[in-house]
């Protein structure tokens, strides 16, 4: 809300964090007010100033001072601008001579208020003449004089005609000045012809410039396709690569995951190889250890017999019976039989140890126990056979 005895602009720069901004944004808008034809490229020029020195909203606001050409508001930025400045200001002259011939036309306003921001920014006509070549590629011509009586004629004469009539008004007569000058009548044509001639060129200028700037929106339009293009391609080069590092990844550790699992089969493999060697081993000493305990059980079993076919021999000698041969007792003691056996007694011994001895079951045991056991075999067989013959 606007103080009551400040204008908007005063107001605008008490409450202003950046006063010099804010000045030097207010007259870039009086040059824009004091065009002959506004553009659109040019609001949005000072959008854009705005905007860098913080002052979007407040464009409306300076634009409605400038307009209403208050010479107030611009004393007073001129003397903030000139308050605050340590130096020509050469950045904030080119945005005004950009900002004033846009158009391709300076207006007279404008060529002064850029001689008087010139004056107000510490630099010098050549050095705002060079400035104005260089943005414009013209040359920036002396301004004319609005005191000069020829500026408020219908039509400013040719350069030889002023001259001459200049010469002529110390002494010449009106005779001498109407011969260089046309009727009231031509000159009305002249200056009819020369405005629509100007228009036509404004208007034509001015589509060149439409077509221009839509070019150059064209080719920006193109040149950021092609940059989102080249974005788009890029990113998505990246995530091609990210994927395929994230394939290779997810490979190395399928093939880690693969590589331990055949470590831990082969080590399950080995644990379970040694379980059962280890198994084999305690049977193999559980056979041997059977084995001797039967061997030993066969040793006194045959002691037993071999005690009591002593004990029955010595009997029978003290009964008066005849001793049998020295074979037949070897084979009775090999049935594990005494003299007093019967034939059936000497099947039923052969049968029963038969089975006991016979190598078929020891297959599969060593060597040597299936070579002891054939040898048994054999012996009760011969035994068996003996016996029978003599029964």
């Amino acid at each position: 809300m606007v103080a009551t005895g400040f204008s908007a602009f005063e107001s605008l720069l008490v409450k202003s964090p950046h006063q010099r901004e804010s000045a030097e944004l207010l007259l870039l808008c009086w040059v824009f007010a004091n065009k002959h034809v506004p553009l659109d490229e040019d609001r949005r020029y000072l959008e854009r100033l705005a905007a860098r020195a913080h002052h979007r909203r407040d464009l409306e606001t300076l634009l409605a001072a400038a307009r209403r050409q208050d010479l107030g508001d611009v004393q007073l930025a001129a003397e903030v601008l000139t308050k605050e400045q340590t130096g020509p200001i050469i950045a904030f002259l080119r945005q005004a001579v950009v900002l004033a011939t846009s158009d391709g036309a300076l207006s007279l306003r404008n060529h002064h208020i850029l001689r008087f921001l010139a004056d107000l920014s510490g630099v010098s006509p050549d050095a705002l003449r060079a400035l104005y070549r260089e943005v414009t590629g013209r040359t920036l011509a002396a301004p004319e004089d609005l005191s000069h009586r020829s500026h408020w004629q219908p039509v400013e004469p040719e350069a030889e005609d002023t001259a001459e009539v200049e010469e002529g008004d110390t002494g010449s007569t009106q005779a001498n000045a109407g011969e260089y000058r046309a009727s009231w009548r031509d000159r009305v044509r002249r200056l009819a012809e020369n405005q629509w001639r100007e228009h036509k060129q404004q208007q034509q200028w001015r589509r060149q410039q439409a077509q221009q700037a839509r070019e150059r929106e064209q080719q920006r339009e193109a040149a950021a396709q092609a940059e989102r293009e080249r974005r788009a391609q890029a990113h998505a080069k990246r995530q091609a690569e990210a994927q395929a590092q994230q394939r290779e990844q997810a490979r190395r550790q399928a093939e880690a995951e693969a590589l331990r699992r055949e470590q831990a089969q082969r080590q399950r493999e080995e644990a379970a190889q040694r379980q059962r060697q280890e198994q084999q081993q305690r049977q193999y000493q559980e056979r041997q250890r059977r084995e001797r305990k039967r061997q030993e059980q066969e040793s006194q079993h045959q002691e037993q017999q071999r005690q009591w076919q002593r004990e029955q021999s010595r009997q029978r000698q003290r009964a008066g019976f005849d001793a049998p041969s020295y074979p037949i007792r070897r084979a009775l003691i090999e049935l594990e039989l005494d003299t007093s056996a019967s034939p059936r007694d000497i099947k039923l011994a052969y049968r029963r140890l038969a089975q006991r001895h016979h190598p078929d079951r020891f297959h599969g045991q060593s060597e040597w126990r299936i070579n002891l056991a054939s040898q048994r075999f054999q012996r009760i067989k011969n035994a068996y056979d003996l016996l029978m013959q003599h029964a």
